[in-house]
């Protein structure tokens, strides 16, 4: 599931297609489980989870109500009141919203069971999608009193937008991605999506489900080579059945087979489960039920919708009892009965069959003489009228609700079309002129949210040319087809390599291939691409406009876009803005390091992030030049309400004290969101450090970069109440600042706080001497179940780190990553460094003793620790130790060791020959062998 966190309220349309679901999904943090009202900085009073069908809604909410009742979760919530929609639409007279209640629940009846607005309650309203009647938030009579009769879409309008319980209530409502526009989303304060199994999930699914280990290794292969199949089993039906049918297969292909298609799916599946035994009559009704509902974009029926399609209602009933997997029956309020297919897959290929079979009696005039559904059969593949018609429905629904229907039919016509050839018939003309009638609309419109799913059509057909040529289109830059423009077929191009693999995770140019006319031709890719990676690629300013159209792009999947290090300047910058200020742009992370951005290129920036403030999570400046004015620029967008930055780089950007101050306005105005904030090598100083402290007390800080500010010991008396009072920072660093023995002294004082937490800690090059160290040791002795990673290099520490080998021998200690590089240590520690690393109560995974003179012997005694079998050491970093071949030697012995766990080691900058290289690779065939990394000189 995804949840934004915090309470906020939802100003724009967020669409996901349900063909996309599996791909356009990165706009929201990963929460594990299931959410609740109450888990946030404010409590929510309107949420809506979205999902496609059979995705896990209703178990979603079920499981929260669960919760609830189990006291796991929401208890400060009285009553929860489950409120299904396709339960609601049995209620067709006024009524209060207390009757509306004793309808559901009689027991509230009772005398003092409750009192609505003294309690917080909770509404889960189940299926929005489900709900028949319209819901008009613009002219819905205004209902403020719980007692006042209204009609049930007038009830649910007034309890949504707030009218009424608007201080106690909590409602959460479900739906599939097509209704969701149904409710504006002003009155939305958090939307979450279920996306159903990924991708290892799937597999997990398919190996339970599967026997026979060899046989379910061959399913997902087979299913893997059909993107647009393998992307629908997301949902859980679809691996269900897939599974079902599959492993009943006597031969399923190898991975060089045609891709599968969706339709002969299904075909098996109603096979299995032997429709065929059935009342022919009954499944010909079902269809036609099938299809008029799903026209109406109706998924759940009554007995009216029954008798509508001339359905015997007892008939009906039995085989819901005997097909459950097709057709189901269940009791709803006031015993009425629901109806509805088992899935809507299930419904969409009952549809399209029955649009196969009653075409002939669509023209009776035309098809006079033609008794046998063979002979209409054959009559209609003479003419592609009908099917035509199918596709210039599909493509008129906004919502999609039809696109699986299209797909069916055409594969259905497909299969038809094969059966009359192998029978000696005439192949019909219809279906290569459906395919040239198709590929014009994808060509037409590539943008169209409908388009993804002619492209699938196509492939149902095992038509590949659109696919071919959009290959040979990203070869070559050509378009196959004069008649479109390139722009056409970049949009294609991208819809083909997002069809494939759903989106590519990371792309970076060839280091021969960099280039602003390389990258125009990469652009489809560009766009399929989660993560482009473009820093060092000798870009300009004329790579900006084109890269901005990816931003805005429908079918774009772009999500993280680095640009470091190109020579952009202001004028490529500003036209990169406007691709961002674009409301369409769901960019998150964007790497402008180094790119020679100036004042105005800042000011456009805040320009953007003040048009479209709600997607951008991490933007990287450093190693610009903005001067005061570009930096308050700056701050003048990132400090719009709606802007939820969480990380923010302006490393290197020759800046003062005017950066403290630009981003104390920022903080002050907009708290709550940054979570890690890098100013490093700017000359901020003292004063400026104490202005920034002043302000992060009101943040929740995680990650605070300070390296190379100009800092002295004065500062540390602030940075001490900087982590007193912010609980959430847990990585600091200060390396490279003047602080020496008494700042560290005084920094060390915070670790007694009960507040601070913190995890990490640089303070390599602050010049501070073993007396400092000492200080480090009574500093971590009042919080030793923190820190775990500590970096102390290029200090004169000298002996002084003895005290530190003895703390971690005798205190369990969290520390689990310690850098001491270039500390003028000897090999007279290496006794003690030992003692720690054989000691049960370290738990050190990484060490850099790089620059030390530890020497051959020294090294002889450090191996000690690493045969130890209460060693936990896995990274080892010995660079410029004057390790010779005797060292090698030593190593070799200390890895052949059972009780070594050493994955990577360390040993470049050591006079250590061709001889010591073959020492330590000779050793690579022993079973006790653990290494993977080995960096030595050749």
């Amino acid at each position: 599931m995804f949840c934004p966190g915090g309470k906020k309220r939802l100003t724009e349309q967020r669409k996901v297609s349900a063909s996309h679901v599996g791909k356009l999904r990165s706009y929201r943090r990963r929460h594990q489980g299931t959410c609740s009202f109450l888990n946030s900085d404010e409590p929510i009073r309107t949420a809506l989870t979205k999902g496609v069908a059979g995705i896990g809604k209703t178990s979603h909410v079920r499981m929260m109500i669960l919760n609830w009742a189990e006291g796991k979760g929401d208890q400060e919530v009285q009553l929860i009141f489950p409120l299904p929609f396709r339960e609601l639409n049995l209620l067709k007279e006024r009524l209060s919203l207390v009757e509306l209640l004793y309808e559901f629940f009689p027991e509230l009846k009772e005398p003092g069971i409750y009192k609505l607005d003294n309690c917080r309650v909770g509404f889960f309203l189940d299926g929005l999608d489900e709900f028949r009647r319209p819901l008009d938030f613009k002219n819905s009579p205004i209902v403020t009193d719980l007692t006042e009769p209204s009609s049930v879409p007038a009830l649910l309008t007034n309890l949504i937008n707030g009218n009424l319980l608007p201080s106690v209530a909590h409602i959460w409502i479900t739906s599939r991605p097509a209704a969701v526009h149904r409710i504006p989303l002003q009155y939305i304060d958090r939307m979450s999506e279920i996306e159903g199994f990924t991708d290892s999930q799937k597999e997990e699914f398919f190996r339970r489900a599967i026997n026979d280990e060899n046989q379910a290794t061959a399913v997902i292969t087979y299913l893997k080579n059909s993107k647009a199949l393998y992307n629908l089993c997301q949902i859980p039906f679809i691996c269900s059945i897939s599974a079902s049918i599959l492993e009943k297969q006597t031969y399923v292909p190898d991975k060089t087979c045609e891709p599968v298609a969706l339709t002969p799916l299904f075909n098996d599946l109603l096979i299995l489960l032997q429709m065929g035994n059935h009342n022919v009559k009954i499944v010909d009704e079902l269809g036609e039920l099938a299809f008029k509902q799903l026209v109406k974009g109706n998924t759940v029926f009554y007995e009216e919708d029954l008798r509508e399609c001339n359905i015997d209602v007892q008939v009906a009933a039995v085989y819901a009892k005997v097909s459950i997997p097709i057709f189901r029956e269940d009791i709803g309020l006031h015993q009425k009965k629901i109806y509805y297919f088992g899935h809507t897959t299930i419904q969409e290929f009952f549809a399209a069959m029955r649009f196969l079979q009653s075409f002939g009696s669509q023209d009776e005039n035309r098809a006079v003489n033609r008794k046998t559904q063979i002979e209409r059969t054959l009559w209609f593949f003479g003419d592609a009228t009908q099917l035509k018609s199918a596709v210039d429905m599909t493509l008129r629904s906004k919502t999609g609700h039809m696109d699986l229907f299209l797909r069916f039919l055409l594969g259905i016509a497909q299969n038809f079309n094969q059966m009359f050839s192998e029978a000696g018939f005439t192949p019909s003309t219809a279906l290569p002129e459906m395919l040239v009638y198709i590929k014009k609309k994808v060509l037409e419109n590539p943008t169209s949210p409908r388009t993804f799913n002619l492209l699938n059509c196509l492939r149902e057909l095992k038509d590949y040319s659109l696919d071919n040529d959009s290959v040979l289109f990203l070869q070559t830059g050509i378009p196959p087809d004069a008649k479109y423009p390139p722009a056409h077929w970049s949009d294609l191009a991208t819809l083909f390599l997002a069809s494939l693999s759903g989106s590519i995770d990371m792309l970076g140019l060839d280091v021969e291939k960099r280039g602003d006319e390389e990258l125009l031709r990469m652009l489809p890719v560009i766009k399929a691409s989660h993560t482009s990676t473009l820093s060092y690629h000798n870009l300009t300013e004329k790579s900006c406009e084109c890269l901005a159209s990816a931003l805005t792009s429908k079918v774009s999947n772009l999500k993280t876009l680095d640009l470091s290090f190109n020579t952009l300047k202001d004028s490529g910058v500003q036209l990169l803005a406007a691709g961002l200020a674009k409301p369409h742009c769901r960019l998150e992370r964007l790497k402008l390091s180094g790119c020679r951005v100036k004042q105005n290129g800042f000011a456009a920036l805040a320009k953007a992030l003040k048009s479209n403030p709600s997607h951008l999570r991490e933007l990287d400046l450093s190693g610009n030049e903005p001067e005061e004015s570009g930096v308050f620029h700056l701050v003048d967008g990132l400090k719009v309400v709606k802007c939820e930055l969480q990380i923010l780089k302006l490393s290197n950007c020759k800046l003062g004290l005017e950066l403290s101050r630009a981003l104390a306005v920022l903080l002050i105005d907009n708290p709550r969101h940054l979570r890690e904030l890098d100013v490093s090598m700017n000359n901020l100083g003292d004063q400026g450090v104490k202005l920034l402290m002043d302000i992060l007390k009101s943040t929740q800080i995680y990650k605070l970069e300070l390296y190379c500010c100009q800092l002295t010991e004065k500062c540390c008396e602030n940075m001490i109440r900087c982590l007193a009072y912010i609980p959430s920072l847990r990585e600091l660093n200060l390396s490279n600042n003047n602080l020496k023995d008494e700042g560290v002294k005084m920094l060390c004082k915070a670790f007694g706080v009960p507040v601070c937490q913190l995890e990490k800690l640089n303070l390599a090059s602050c010049g501070f001497t073993s007396g400092g160290c000492r200080c480090l040791v009574g500093g971590c002795s009042f919080s030793p179940t923190f820190l775990k990673e500590l970096d102390i290099s290029r200090n004169h520490l000298g002996s002084g780190v003895v005290a530190f080998f003895l703390f971690l021998k005798t205190v369990r200690f969290s520390l689990e990553t310690l850098r001491l590089s270039d500390c003028k240590m000897t090999e007279l520690c290496c006794p003690e460094l030992v003692e720690a690393l054989r000691s049960s109560l370290t738990v050190l995974k990484e060490l850099d003793l790089s620059g030390n003179e530890l020497g051959d012997s020294g090294v002889k005694t450090l191996c000690m620790g690493l045969t130890s079998t209460t060693c936990k050491l896995e990274r080892l970093f010995l660079r410029c130790c004057g390790i010779t071949v005797k060292g090698c030697s030593s190593l070799a012995i200390a890895l052949k060791s059972s009780c070594s766990k050493v994955t990577e080691l360390g040993l470049m900058g050591n006079d250590t020959g061709e001889e010591g290289l073959r020492i330590l690779s000779g050793i690579r065939d022993d079973p006790h062998y653990k290494l993977q990394t080995l960096e030595i000189n050749d």
